[in-house]
């Protein structure tokens, strides 16, 4: 029967009905709007239309003129300017995007991304030192440096000025030339949810308007911002959701050469290109270069300018995601079998270690554990003499504030609302997992353990017509923060025999009393196959779905995604 919560939302009525005939959709659209705190006719413009001529100005940031300033006098004088990324999606996606921009404006640029496992995140020893011994006198940081008080002291005494573009949380401030991160308080910015790609692209905004440049200076790399938004797990409202969208359509409309290469290995036709594309294709395989070796497999793909060198490196980056795949599955299967032992003294989280586990692709097995048991996870292995892991959170628990009241048994963490990174010494490791176990018991309601689906409305079958699905693509795209829209369809009745593909997806037929049939697919849903044969026709189906457009063979059809079901 049901495997998740569902809680139905309830907007005010009054409200989905006002909205509703103000923008001309039914109630079912016009209730799912209402979720997402949209009521008037302007707001839902604003979000079916996002448009760049509403972001906000880039010198709202209290130091962008100061950044502004420094850049264009180092530009200007030719000096040495490095951009110091982080290794993930969002790091080198910024760097890539921000180097290319410089070397634009004619900036003699290089730049460096950590090691993910001899220097791990953020500012290091190795990087400042090879920053020194390039000349440079200019480092500007993406996606990291927030944090990095005695290494910015360092760059200092070294001649060396430190820009910071981050979007991550900051405690005491490290003492840089500027600061651009809408996290740190007083920052002036009105928008929190930036990306760190997000952020240099507020640079970028910022220098163009300084110069009295185009504003297609800026937005030919808006392809880059979609990438990182998209893989970073920020909210996708707002100025995200603007940049997501133009970024994307760029992408469909005037590829750079090295996404064609990378369309080209995936099959992917880019005139069809969307958010699915990016979060489970491009942003693994950029990922896979950092986990598996080094992050620069990934920097020469998104650097190049050749169509033979992007699909050089583009085949590349598909070998490494490759190995990947393979290593994720043997630790996620061993991972598995450690769960019910360990959950059997700490029910409240899961805490894996094995110090023979890659480190690079730890934070997939940490999200796959979590989305099976919906309980925060840990999963670390050891490097160095030191024990590293990644962190996973579910969405009503801030794994950062968890964290921090674990700090006494830490040496170092850091992260988002949903996902961290933490290192910490072998003999601290006991001390960890029952101090984790113990903030996880007592911030975790029992019920947010199951997980919940948020369900905007009821309708019917016959609810779902042409017009009712072109509004709800303009829902998308979705994410952290915006959801899938999803609706219970009610007064179902199977039709025919469901089908069991794979061993794993459900496929079957459904009719409501006025309606005409849907296929309907569930993926991996075996149990609900099982019910279908236990209960045949007889009984009213409840379906949990999503109602969307679906393409086989030449065929469009409408199809009902189905999350979960419930029969009588």
């Amino acid at each position: 029967m049901k495997r998740y919560r569902w809680t139905c939302l309830e907007p005010e009525p009054t409200l989905v009905q006002a909205l509703s005939e103000a923008i001309n959709v039914s109630a079912p659209i016009a209730a799912a709007l209402c979720n997402r705190g949209i009521s008037s006719f302007e707001e839902a413009r604003r979000f079916f239309r996002p448009s760049l001529d509403e972001i906000p100005s880039p010198f709202l940031f209290n130091d962008m003129k100061r950044a502004v300033g420094r850049l264009s006098k180092a530009i200007s004088g030719g000096e040495k300017i490095m951009v110091y990324g982080d290794y993930d999606v969002d790091g080198t996606s910024g760097t890539a995007m921000l180097s290319l921009f410089l070397r634009e404006m004619g900036a003699d640029v290089c730049h460096y991304i950590n090691d993910r496992f001899t220097e791990g995140y953020g500012l290091s020893e190795a990087g400042i030192a090879w920053a020194f011994e390039q000349g440079v006198s200019l480092i500007v940081t993406v996606d990291c440096g927030i944090r990095a008080i005695a290494e910015v002291q360092a760059c200092s005494g070294k001649g060396i000025d430190v820009i910071i573009c981050d979007h991550h949380e900051a405690g005491e401030l490290p003492d840089a030339c500027a600061i651009l991160n809408p996290k740190v308080e007083g920052c002036g910015y009105p928008f929190r949810e930036l990306c760190g790609c997000g952020v240099a692209l507020k640079l970028m905004q910022a220098m163009v308007e300084a110069r009295g440049d185009g504003v297609e200076s800026w937005r030919t790399y808006l392809d880059f911002v979609a990438v990182a938004t998209a893989a970073d797990m920020v909210s996708l409202h707002g100025e995200n959701r603007v940049y997501l969208h133009e970024g994307i359509e760029l992408m469909r409309r005037s590829p750079r050469v090295s996404f064609r290469a990378m369309a080209e290995n995936m099959k992917v036709n880019l005139a069809e290109f969307g958010m699915m594309n990016i979060t489970y294709g491009i942003a693994p395989r950029i990922n896979a270069a950092g986990r598996m070796e080094s992050a620069d497999a990934a920097m020469q793909w998104m650097l190049c300018s050749g169509e033979a060198e992007a699909r050089l490196h583009a085949a590349e980056l598909e070998a490494l995601n490759a190995r990947r795949r393979e290593i994720d599955a043997e630790i996620t299967s061993r991972a598995e079998t450690m769960v019910a032992g360990h959950c059997a003294s700490y029910c409240s989280s899961i805490v894996l270690y094995d110090e023979t586990w890659h480190l690079g692709v730890l934070g997939i097995v940490a999200s796959k554990l979590l989305d099976k048991y919906q309980l925060p996870t840990v999963v670390m292995g050891r490097m160095n003499g030191l024990i590293k892991g990644s962190v996973r959170s579910v969405d009503q628990l801030n794994i950062y504030d968890v964290l921090h009241e674990c700090r006494d048994h830490l040496e170092q963490f850091g992260g988002h609302h949903q996902a961290a990174g933490l290192t910490l010494r072998p003999e601290q490791l006991e001390a960890f997992r029952r101090r984790f176990d113990e903030v996880c018991r007592e911030l975790l309601p029992v019920e947010a353990r199951q997980k919940a689906l948020l369900i905007d409305a009821e309708l019917t079958l016959d609810e779902i017509t042409p017009n009712f699905l072109n509004v709800l693509e303009q829902f998308a795209p979705f994410g952290f923060s915006n959801r899938e829209p999803l609706f219970t369809a009610t007064g179902c009745r199977l039709v025919g025999k469901p089908k069991l593909l794979r061993e794993r997806h459900v496929k079957f037929t459904v009719r409501g009393e006025r309606s005409p049939s849907f296929e309907v697919i569930a993926f991996d849903r075996p149990d609900i196959f099982t019910d279908l044969e236990a209960h045949g026709s007889a009984s009213a189906l409840q379906l949990v779905c999503i109602p969307e457009r679906n393409q086989w063979n030449g065929r469009e059809y409408v199809q009902l995604r189905v999350k979960d079901m419930a029969i009588g």
